[in-house]
């Protein structure tokens, strides 16, 4: 706001000077004189008026914004909905967080950035404790026994009408020497229509969750499995709603796009064990 107010004063210095009269005395403070430099005819009857207009419109639209900024504020502390959050979450996905891959923007206007290594590790590395915020370690996102669902839409490597995805945490667990993960275990079922009948398909996976980006990694726990993996980023502002894609595990080329919701948490699942057999092998087809 400052530079603003200093770019309209020297505008309307500039627009003073470019007026001001060829002839005539007068001294600094003369009314129809020349000269007099720019204090002179920062005082004088000769400074456009449209400085003084702008300096207030600008003070105006400061005090406007800081009650918006104050109102948001507000509303985000009863804002049931995350509304305020998912607007964030989508400013940020537009204008990026400036901060190279694997980091972590610290907030704030000083644009700090730090591994995402150390993010949720126990120790404030950002200035401003961020990286150890409550909300940014939250791992209820993950929690052994949520229930995720949406509909995966292909658009390349199998030819495959959409159908429903479920996607099941069945185990989590975070490491006391690699907090800034937590490691999973999770089942992934795809409803299929195969010669007119609804058969389910489905694979046991693996995977982390990252604190920093809030991405959800889950590949098939078996190395030989041509089955296809689920990349998952929590970004509309809550914990109930990720954007996923199926991609391929080589090459991360994206195959199907997946939007899921969480549906319920299955108590029944809940498992923090990281040594949690995998049951229920898949069946069906190579890829889902």
């Amino acid at each position: 706001m400052l530079r603003l107010l200093l770019l309209s004063a020297l505008s309307g210095l500039i627009l003073a000077d470019h007026h001001q009269p060829s002839g005539g005395g007068g001294g600094s403070y003369g009314g129809g004189g020349g000269g007099g430099g720019p204090f002179g005819r920062l005082f004088s009857d000769q400074l456009d008026p449209r400085l003084g207009a702008n300096a207030f419109l600008i003070i105006r639209l400061d005090r406007i914004i800081e009650k918006l900024r104050t109102k948001l504020d507000e509303a985000e502390k009863i804002d049931p909905e995350h509304f305020v959050s998912e607007i964030d979450a989508r400013v940020t996905k537009i204008e990026g967080t400036h901060c190279e891959k694997r980091t972590f923007q610290c907030g704030g206007n000083e644009q700090e950035c730090i591994s995402d290594l150390l993010v949720c590790d126990g120790h404030k590395d950002c200035h401003n404790a961020h990286d150890e915020d409550p909300d940014v370690c939250d791992t209820s996102v993950v929690k052994a026994g949520n229930v995720f669902s949406g509909t995966s839409t292909w658009h390349g490597c199998l030819a495959r009408e959409d159908h429903v995805t479920r996607i099941t945490i069945t185990a989590s667990k975070r490491r006391k020497f690699f907090t800034a993960r937590i490691w999973l275990r999770a089942l992934v079922e795809s409803e299929l229509e195969r010669h007119g009948e609804n058969v389910t398909s489905s694979f046991n996976a693996k995977g982390y969750y990252n604190f920093a980006s809030r991405r959800l990694i889950l590949l098939p726990t078996d190395d030989h499995d041509d089955h296809l993996a689920v990349v998952c980023s929590f970004n509309r502002g809550d914990n109930e709603r990720a954007e996923c894609h199926r991609v391929t595990e080589a090459t991360l080329h994206q195959c199907a796009d997946l939007f899921v919701t969480l549906e319920e948490h299955d108590d029944h699942d809940d498992h923090d064990d990281d040594h949690h057999d995998d049951h229920g092998k898949h069946h069906g087809g190579k890829h889902h």
